[in-house]
C-alpha cells in the first residue's frame, strides 16, 4: 500500500434507526419563564371581587325596587320656607317689590320716593356699632 494514498471517508447512515441516549447522561429540560401577566391566585382574587361587586349591585337594586332606599333630602321651596327674619320683614320686602316697569323719568322718580330709606339708617347704625365694638376689642 501506498502511504500517500488516503482511504475515502464513508459517512455513516443512521436512517431508520432509533436514537438512543446513553444511560449515564442526564437530560435537563429548560425552564420556560412564566410570560403570563396574570397568575392563578390573582385571577381567582379578581373573580371573587367581581362576584362581590355583582352581588352588591343586585342587593342595591332589590333594595331600590322595594322602596327601602331613603331619598335624598330636597331643598325647601319658597312656599315651604316662608319665614321672615322679623315680623315686619315680609311687609317691607313686599312694599319694595312694587315698582313701575316704566322707563319714564316721572315713574322712576315716583319709585324712588316710595322707597323708605329710614330703615336702612337704623341698619347702618347697628352695623357701625358692631364693627366699633369688634375693633375696640381687638386693640
Amino acid at each position: 500500500m501506498n502511504p500517500n494514498k488516503q482511504k475515502p471517508v464513508v459517512e455513516p447512515n443512521f436512517e431508520g434507526e432509533e436514537m438512543k441516549v446513553p444511560p449515564t447522561m442526564q437530560i435537563k429540560e429548560e425552564e420556560v419563564p412564566n410570560t403570563s401577566l396574570v397568575s392563578g391566585p390573582i385571577l381567582i382574587l379578581l373573580f371573587v371581587i367581581l362576584l362581590m361587586l355583582l352581588g352588591g349591585i343586585y342587593y342595591w337594586y332589590t333594595m331600590l325596587m322595594n322602596g327601602q332606599v331613603a331619598s335624598a333630602p330636597t331643598r325647601p321651596t319658597i312656599e315651604m320656607n316662608n319665614e321672615p327674619e322679623s315680623p315686619t320683614a315680609e311687609a317691607r320686602t313686599s312694599a319694595t317689590d312694587i315698582v313701575s316697569t316704566s322707563d319714564e323719568l316721572d315713574a322712576i322718580n315716583a319709585d324712588i320716593e316710595s322707597t323708605r330709606f329710614d330703615d336702612l339708617e337704623d341698619s347702618f347704625v347697628a352695623i357701625e356699632n358692631e364693627l366699633g365694638s369688634a375693633l375696640g376689642a381687638n386693640q
